[in-house]
């Protein structure tokens, strides 16, 4: 695998991981039943856990940096792409007579 195609997995899959914790946080903190326990649980898997895996994976020297921003861009845009759409589907339709 090469240093660019390592780097744009890693950032896919790092923002991926990022994502699904802010969601899990926001599920956790607005949902039917909200938790600050489960709140600070995970923040503290988004935060402390996640930043740190990112200092070591940008210690790799096989990464590339372009990559890894190319990866999380990506994943950052279909993610704002799919609210897009599910916000637009929500909208109700005006009933024309």
């Amino acid at each position: 695998m090469s240093n660019l195609a390592l780097g744009i997995a890693a950032g896919a899959l790092w923002n991926l991981a990022s994502l699904w914790c802010l969601a899990r946080v926001l599920n956790a903190w607005l949902g039917p039943k909200p938790s600050t326990r489960r709140v600070v649980g995970w923040l503290f898997v988004k935060f402390p856990l996640l930043y740190t895996l990112i200092i070591l994976l940008f210690r790799v020297p096989s990464l590339s940096l372009a990559g890894f921003g190319a990866g999380f861009s990506l994943v950052l845009i279909a993610a704002g792409a799919l609210m897009v759409r599910g916000a637009v589907r929500s909208i109700p339709s005006p009933h024309v007579r």
